[in-house]
């Protein structure tokens, strides 16, 4: 069967990708309880009994009637390995029916690759990559990834941009500090902070439960700053096989001159080489111009140009009209 469902084979999936160097969070079967509004279906292939590539697909309703199935940065297998992707495609085509989808998609870490996009396009598959806008991505294709080991502290702190350098230096001499403390009152904290930082940037928030569930589901740590007892920034990192992936973090409109935020990420950065973790990543921007104040934050702790570019995203269309639709 393409699709785990009894408890053993539910376990030697997960079990799988928790142990392949493919494996990302947001494949492990867990995630399908923080998303939990969505549908969720593991799908797989064996080979001698052993599985050898899996696919953890979530779903839901598109306002065209449709569903909408999405592996978020899957599959877990070799990307350029087109023949067994393809195969594990083929495997999913089950959910195109069972849920009426117009479109299957991923977007793996996998670096941008003229090859693989010719062998998928080769397949008959949609790549949305280089040339498309960039913030029509599901995710961004330009990834911050710090390795934090191989050097020691000293040379790691030295590797960052001397702005950087100075932010997190002046963080301390304001009296700036940062603690790891995960419960309910650090998530009230947290989620005080997204309000008042979405309502400043005139966007959007997720629910305190969202990041409840994150927290319980996918082991979430949860870092403050504060200067005396005023919470002046904070975020949630989840830690997942060699990285620490800074998920979502939050700030204060007060005393931004103190740089609490450098004073929390170096923190954090710390903790993850403390851990024994090999990189800390610090997520996606769509941009890469100076301009941008979210690239020029991550920037200056993976300096210089330490940005990884993503191939993009892999579509499976089931019903050609309703995705062009979806992607206009």
């Amino acid at each position: 069967m393409p699709i785990a469902k009894s408890n053993e084979d539910l376990e030697r999936y997960n079990e799988f990708v928790r142990n392949s160097s493919y494996g990302r969070p947001m494949q492990d079967m867990k995630w399908s309880k923080v998303k939990e509004n969505w549908t969720s279906d593991y799908i797989y292939i064996e080979e001698n009994k052993q599985i050898i590539a899996a696919m953890s697909v979530i779903g839901i309703k598109n306002p065209n009637g449709k569903y909408f199935l999405y592996a978020p940065r899957g599959p877990v297998c070799d990307f350029r390995n087109y023949d067994l992707v393809d195969s594990l495609i083929k495997e999913a085509e089950v959910l195109k029916d069972k849920y009426d989808a117009f479109l299957l998609r991923m977007d793996p870490e996998v670096e941008f690759d003229e090859k693989a996009i010719y062998e998928y396009q080769k397949r008959n598959y949609e790549v949305r990559t280089f040339g498309t806008d960039p913030h029509s991505f599901t995710q961004p294709r330009y990834n911050m990834i710090l390795p934090v080991t191989g050097m020691s502290e000293d040379e790691l702190f030295e590797s960052f941009s001397s702005s950087t350098r100075r932010n997190i230096r002046k963080s301390y001499r304001n009296d700036i500090r940062t603690i790891q403390e995960t419960n309910d009152k650090s998530l009230d904290t947290f989620y005080e902070l997204t309000k008042i930082m979405a309502e400043r940037q005139e966007i959007g928030h997720r629910p305190k439960e969202y990041f409840k569930r994150l927290i319980d589901n996918m082991d979430g740590v949860i870092f403050t700053s504060y200067f005396e007892d005023k919470a002046l920034s904070a975020s949630i990192l989840i830690p997942y096989n060699n990285k620490v992936y800074y998920l979502y973090a939050a700030s204060s409109n007060e005393m931004r001159n103190k740089m609490p935020n450098f004073n929390m990420i170096w923190e954090e950065i710390k903790w993850c080489r403390d851990n024994g973790y090999d990189y800390f990543d610090f997520g996606g921007t769509f941009s890469l111009d100076s301009k941008d104040g979210l690239y020029r934050f991550k920037e200056g702790f993976c300096y210089p140009d330490k940005y990884t570019n993503f191939i993009g995203e892999l579509d499976v269309i089931y019903d050609r009209e309703k995705y062009d639709e979806f992607i206009k």
